[in-house]
């Protein structure tokens, strides 16, 4: 299994480093990878997050400039699979964290056993939700995490494959790619006749390219950004 990528927001120095300290020790107990930033406001935590993507965030609520539920809104409309923990001394927000479908809501003072348990059952469920796809390549047999896929690229009867973690070929046409992925109820788009994107890891659309997770770019043809911007709409509402 990949590292969980974790960031960790607090305008309140101590308190990330206390959620770092807990989460490297429970990354330690469970023999598992984990690799965790900090960060001191919620633009500086976006910005981040929409550069390199994380599978789970920690934030509190109230912090000066962008607060912790401004944050987590716009997280969730970009990403429908990244954990929100929110670590804060309030419970006035509690109906506000089901609207952004926080995972776990932990108050102040934090306990290690309390994080250590949300800790584990986000792994669980994570494990139970990845969904797979299995392709192939000139070296045999692959599993694929379809939430894992930014595009396909197509050279004639085979497509190089993008993934968060790596790019490889696969031994079919894109569009035999394209139903199974539908098929298997992957939201993709061709925004170009050689280009099939995973709607789930658009950030941006334009005129003539398209920007995914990670900052990876895409050509959009004249005549498919129309139907790409209406597809990237009901996505972001759809994920929001």
């Amino acid at each position: 299994m990949k590292p969980l990528r974790i960031a960790v927001c607090d305008d309140e120095q101590a308190e990330c480093e206390l959620m770092e300290k807990y989460i490297r020790e429970w990354a330690a107990c469970r023999a598992y990878q984990a690799f965790v930033l900090s960060f001191s406001g919620g633009e500086a935590l976006l910005q981040a997050f929409f550069q390199k993507g994380f599978d789970l965030v920690l934030l509190d609520i109230q912090m000066q400039g962008t607060d912790g539920m401004s944050a987590a809104r716009r997280i969730r409309a970009a990403d429908p699979d990244a954990g929100i923990f929110f670590v804060t001394g309030y419970e006035d927000y509690l109906a506000e964290g089901y609207e952004v479908e926080a995972f776990r809501y932990l108050l102040k003072p934090l306990r290690r056993e309390k994080l250590w348990e949300a800790l584990d059952l986000f792994l669980i469920r994570r494990m139970r939700d990845q969904r797979y796809w299995t392709v192939e390549t000139p070296e045999g047999q692959k599993r694929v995490a379809l939430t894992e896929i930014l595009y396909l690229e197509s050279f004639g009867h085979t497509c190089l494959m993008h993934t968060l973690e790596e790019c490889f070929l696969v031994k079919k046409g894109i569009s035999e790619i394209e139903k199974e992925l539908e098929i298997l109820g992957l939201s993709v788009f061709r925004t170009h006749r050689s280009y099939l994107v995973n709607l789930a890891q658009v950030t941006a659309v334009g005129r003539d390219r398209a920007t995914l997770a990670g900052g990876s770019e895409v050509p959009v043809s004249r005549t498919q950004y129309q139907g790409l911007n209406r597809a990237f709409i009901r996505q972001f509402r759809r994920e929001g």
